[in-house]
């Protein structure tokens, strides 16, 4: 537990500090005091001078006095010189369940970095006062879901922030929601570890992302999968892409961000690649060598997060957090070179930069890959393959160690394999989807009981794309399509949400030619 004394050293300390192999640096908040109360917006803005810095940025620690009545009211955001930022804690407590959030208090010294605790977990069990001591960094609460507080890595958000971008005028912006509840930050400290490895400076492997597991496709951060659709603006195979997110905030006309990433030839990916709870504009490009290419939401006006790996041929659309430390990693598959030859699942990790290979399957077989299908908080890798006779057969692989934990014939060979967690429990499922007269059958297939679930009718199997996500906020992925029209205006997602099956909510977006991010799982 980190008490006041421990404070005074920290404060106290001047200069730089050697930490893991790089040089530290603490830095001083300044403008403490009383929080603003009900000022969602602007709130209290804590300023740290940062000078002096003279290599990439890699490890972060963030150390605060606080005090303040009803934690769940508050939201705390760490902001770079630069604009790089990250939600350190965030609306604790706050779902749908619980739109306030958790009334226990904040009294004293918290410390935020890579290393510690889950900070809504303490908050669920702390009784009138959350303990002092170490935590890590969390996504914030929202009301319109049953998600929240998955743990982030301030690393991810801020390592290799260059000395230009770094020194500055760091910022920690803390608001408080709803009255009438107050507080106080009463001191602060930033700590910035100097690092000459731009990419895996922080040296260190995180813990995961806690009991929280993050929506696919959720560009937005808030909880649920949003309505995303890419479009060729340029023209031909190399013309620039345009992205469009609108947000999923419970109403069919949620607010919209557009922007230019990639060209119309490459592959769209899903994954949060700096950590932040947040998925980022991803994109795999090949022309003999892959090349994974980041737009990071913590830090969207930065030049893209470039990453080397793959070569034509291979399906690069595998990313998860293999390795466990909450960052997704890139993830290739490669198929054998020939007939009964072996396929591979390369991953490049995020805690180290080193690569994985794994055995998985054989020439032939199709894979989805990149979550969690044995319940231990990391990605593994399922491949479906022909079994004869008109069956498919299923093979789950561990990702971490490649040994099969997991076996079972289910469905056709020409069956889509759709990713998601359908049906409850705490692994992702099997679920495919065929066409049959012209519809889309949907069956799910329960890899923790075994079970398959009755099969569901939905959309056209001659025009629609099919999707992954949970769009309605309740932490099941729900079965979905995207529908194009030639009519202005008629294009539109259709979800069956899991929270109510005997309804279809319709979002009309985008146009004919258009392609649905959502469908970037599917194999």
């Amino acid at each position: 537990m980190i008490g006041r004394n421990l404070w005074t050293w920290l404060a106290g300390m001047a200069g730089l500090l050697a930490i893991a192999g790089g040089e530290a640096a603490v830095f001083t908040g300044g403008n403490t005091g009383a929080i603003p109360d009900n000022d969602p917006v602007i709130g209290r803005s804590v300023t740290f001078v940062v000078s002096g810095l003279t290599h990439p940025v890699g490890r972060v620690r963030l150390v605060m006095d606080l005090s303040h009545t009803w934690t769940g009211d508050v939201t705390a955001t760490l902001v770079s010189p630069g604009g790089a930022r990250l939600v350190v804690i965030g609306r604790v407590g706050a779902k749908a369940s619980s739109k306030f959030g958790t009334g226990s208090d904040l009294a004293g010294t918290y410390v935020f970095d890579d290393t510690g605790g889950d900070f809504w977990e303490a908050a669920s069990t702390a009784g009138t006062t959350i303990p002092t001591g170490r935590y890590r960094t969390s996504t914030t609460g929202v009301h319109l879901t049953q998600r929240g507080g998955c743990l982030t890595s301030l690393a991810g958000a801020f390592n290799g922030l260059s000395a230009a971008q770094a020194n500055g005028t760091w910022t920690l912006q803390i608001t408080d929601s709803f009255s009438p509840d107050t507080g106080s930050i009463n001191s602060a400290l930033l700590t910035l570890l100097e690092d000459n490895d731009v990419l895996y400076g922080s040296s260190f492997e995180a813990t995961g992302r806690g009991s929280c597991r993050l929506p696919l496709f959720d560009y937005t951060g808030n909880g649920r999968s949003s309505y995303v659709l890419v479009r060729n603006t340029g023209g031909g195979p190399s013309g620039a892409v345009t992205w469009t997110v609108q947000a999923n905030d419970g109403t069919t006309t949620g607010p919209q961000q557009t922007f230019v990433h990639g060209i119309a030839s490459d592959s769209f990916i899903d994954g949060d690649f700096d950590g932040d709870g947040i998925k980022d504009a991803a994109i795999w490009r090949t022309g003999g060598p892959g090349q994974f290419i980041i737009r990071r939401s913590s830090r969207p006006t930065d030049a893209p997060l470039t990453i080397d790996f793959g070569q034509t041929g291979d399906d690069p659309t595998q990313a998860g957090d293999y390795d466990g430390d909450g960052i997704d990693d890139v993830a290739v598959y490669r198929a054998g070179a020939s007939a009964g030859q072996a396929s591979h699942t390369l991953i490049r990790l995020s805690s180290t930069g080193g690569t994985r290979d794994l055995v998985t399957g054989e020439n032939g077989a199709f894979p989805a890959g990149g979550v969690d299908y044995t319940g231990d908080g990391r990605a593994d890798m399922a491949v479906q393959a022909n079994a004869g006779g008109g069956a498919a057969s299923f093979r789950i692989y561990d990702g971490t160690t490649g040994a099969i934990v997991n076996s079972f014939n289910f469905g056709t060979p020409t069956d889509r394999i759709v990713v998601g967690n359908h049906s409850g429990d705490a692994r992702y499922d099997i679920t495919t989807e065929r066409g049959v007269s012209g519809q889309m059958n949907w069956t799910t297939y329960d890899v923790g009981s075994g079970i398959g679930q009755p099969t569901v009718i939905l959309g056209s199997s001659v025009t629609d794309f099919v999707l992954s996500g949970d769009y309605d906020g309740d932490g099941l992925d729900d079965y979905g399509v995207w529908r194009p029209s030639s009519t202005p205006g008629q294009s539109k997602f259709v979800i069956r949400p899991s929270t109510n099956t005997a309804t279809t909510v319709e979002v009309f977006l985008g146009a004919n030619g258009d392609y649905p991010v959502g469908n970037g799982r599917t194999h």
